[in-house]
Parts: C-alpha cells; sequence; structure tokens
C-alpha cells in the first residue's frame, strides 16, 4: 500500500512537472489532493476531515517516463471537444496512466489541466488496467483501455 505523503509528492512532481492545476488520488487509505501552490491534504477513508499533509514528506514513485509542461488545451464543454499541438493530449494521457500505475491497486488519479478559457474544467483520470476518463465541464468521456494507441 502506497503511503499518503509518497502520494502526494508523485502527485505534486507530476503537477509541477506538467503545468497541472491540481490532482487528486482515491487510494485505499483515503483521498490525497494536491494543488499547483504545493499545497496537499489527506481525507481519511474513515473521516470526512481532510488534513494537512506535506508533499515534501514522501519521495515521488518513478512513473518510468518523463513528461512536460504543455500550454493551455482548448476545450469545448458543449461539444467535448478538445484542441491542442499534435499528440499533447495523449502525452498527458500517458502520464496520469503512469501515475495510476505507480500508485498501483484500484487507486484512481485525477490530474486537472488548464483550459485557454480559464473556466471550463478540463480533467484526466485515470485507474491501472481501465479506460481513461476525460473530463470536460461536466461531461465525462470514457476511452478505451488501448487509447491512445
Amino acid at each position: 500500500m502506497t503511503d499518503p505523503a509518497t502520494v502526494a509528492a508523485t502527485l505534486e512532481a507530476f503537477v509541477r512537472a506538467t503545468g497541472a492545476e491540481g490532482a487528486s488520488a482515491l487510494i485505499a487509505a483515503g483521498v490525497v489532493e494536491v494543488d499547483d501552490q504545493g499545497s496537499a491534504s489527506f481525507e481519511p477513508a474513515e473521516s470526512p476531515m481532510a488534513e494537512p499533509l506535506d508533499p515534501h514528506e514522501g519521495e515521488p514513485l518513478d512513473l518510468g517516463l518523463a513528461v512536460r509542461k504543455l500550454p493551455p488545451f482548448r476545450v469545448n464543454a458543449e461539444t467535448g471537444e478538445v484542441s491542442a499541438p499534435l499528440g499533447a493530449l495523449e502525452h498527458l494521457a500517458e502520464g496520469i496512466r503512469a501515475v495510476a500505475g505507480a500508485l498501483g491497486g484500484d487507486s484512481v488519479a485525477l490530474v486537472r489541466f488548464p483550459a485557454t478559457d480559464g473556466e471550463t474544467p478540463f480533467a484526466l483520470a485515470a485507474r491501472q488496467g481501465e479506460g481513461l476518463v476525460v473530463v470536460i465541464g461536466d461531461e465525462q468521456y470514457e476511452m478505451g483501455p488501448s487509447w491512445p494507441a
């Protein structure tokens, strides 16, 4: 089982490297949240109260790949379309899958990315061995387990 400090360190490193707005992970012990300012919290599974967590108390897990910062994506909540440079969405999809794989088990990783309009929610979520979920506004789009292939 991965401890919350290690999860926070992993999420914080991913957020910093990709320019994401924040990330969350649902692990067996509870929920870990990290924002782009370096703040983190942990909400134990048996408690509705989040407690502060220092992501620097843990060592980031090795994702087995390098991720890079990309410009904000153009997203359209009405049509579910995402516009980005060729390969950008796939790059982040591989990265979030690597995070989910590093966390292991039934853990779910969700990363929030900036959109060009500054307000439309845009996120990618993954669980090891399952399809990716793309969140645009209030809609969720499930991608197959092999996407992007």
